[in-house]
């Protein structure tokens, strides 16, 4: 899969200044909304779109600590700063997804060496794509003015959040499904005016009322995120089965 915001293709110029990385901005650098511990947003694949099977071609934004590699909050506990009490975290479960050594550590080593502008006016980058908050890290983590200008020229979004009990996260009701791993979670998150994204054990019945992934896998990628609005926060209650080189893990702590 190619790595969105790699800095694999930075060139040495004749005055050995290493060139910017257009295909990444800064979005928000700023205190996290769960510890206030130094966070960062960045957005890219503004020349280099994303190629994963699932997703399709998406801006993805990363939400990362700026003090310390991804890869090893994830492990240490510090990334609670941007994934909160979620139970795929390294410090939980060990069952995300996400390989944090990868696009994760790729982006947030070009931010450390200064290779990502701000985005400052150039909010017209995110005209009709379509967005994905929080490729790593939870959305909610930020306040809500960040996602403002993005999720407002945005064609469609996807996002999820493992906050949606936290007083301050609700603002992403209506914006994010609530990330449930149960039943009684999706219970709790619907009764509570939440959609959601419900994820279970391989070859789990489906609740009743809920649409089941036409992205994943198990159906064939009969679609890709990036054309398909179900994920919204508003639309339906989504369900996947459990994905990622973790997904044998997460049957057996399920």
């Amino acid at each position: 899969m190619q790595i969105s915001g790699s800095c694999a293709k930075f060139e040495e110029s004749k005055t050995g200044l290493t060139q910017m990385n257009n295909n990444g901005r800064i979005i928000w650098e700023g205190p996290s909304n769960l510890d206030g511990a130094p966070i960062v947003v960045i957005a890219t694949g503004f020349e280099d779109s994303s190629s994963n099977s699932k997703t399709g071609a998406m801006i993805q934004t990363w939400i990362m600590r700026q003090d310390v590699k991804p890869n090893e909050a994830f492990k240490n506990g510090l990334g609670r700063s941007v994934c909160g009490n979620c139970t795929h975290a390294g410090y939980n479960e060990a069952t995300c997804y996400v390989i944090w050594y990868q696009g994760p550590l790729s982006v947030w080593n070009c931010y450390k060496r200064g290779n990502y502008a701000h985005i400052g006016n150039d909010w017209h980058l995110f005209d009709n794509v379509a967005l994905r908050i929080g490729s790593a890290g939870d959305g909610a983590m930020v306040p809500a003015n960040v996602w403002t200008e993005p999720l407002l020229r945005s064609r469609t979004h996807t996002a999820y959040t493992h906050q949606w009990r936290q007083p301050w996260a609700q603002y992403m009701k209506g914006i994010a499904q609530a990330s449930c791993d149960g039943f009684s979670d999706y219970l709790e998150a619907t009764t509570n005016g939440w959609k959601t994204y419900l994820v279970t054990p391989v070859d789990s019945v489906d609740p009743v009322g809920t649409v089941h992934c036409a992205a994943s896998d198990e159906r064939g990628h009969k679609t890709e995120c990036s054309v398909c609005s179900l994920c919204d926060g508003n639309s339906a209650n989504v369900v996947i089965y459990a994905h990622g080189r973790s997904k044998n893990r997460y049957a057996m702590a399920n």
